[in-house]
């Protein structure tokens, strides 16, 4: 690697670790418990956050979630209970 391409990476590396230090793991509670108690789950994302969003809701499934993604022709309506991540 390029000393470039290390100055970059090392900098990449050192925001994500200020963001890390910034977040409450209580709200990372608050949202598992949030998405685990839901009846019905449903993700939205355009772009290449679209992407993101896909895997994100992929993970949701392989997990056991009543999970959908915006688009698809079987996303449910929702109602009381679920959960519309966007």
């Amino acid at each position: 690697m390029t000393d470039a391409g290390e100055n970059l990476f090392g900098i990449a590396l050192s925001e994500l670790g200020t963001v890390l230090e910034r977040i409450d793991e209580s709200r990372i509670d608050a949202a598992c418990a949030i998405l685990a108690g839901a009846r019905k789950i449903v993700t939205y994302g355009c772009g290449r956050e679209a992407l993101q969003v896909k895997g994100f809701a992929m993970r949701l499934y392989h997990l056991g979630l009543p999970v959908s993604v915006v688009g698809d022709m079987t996303t449910p309506p929702l109602g009381a209970g679920d959960v519309f991540f966007a």
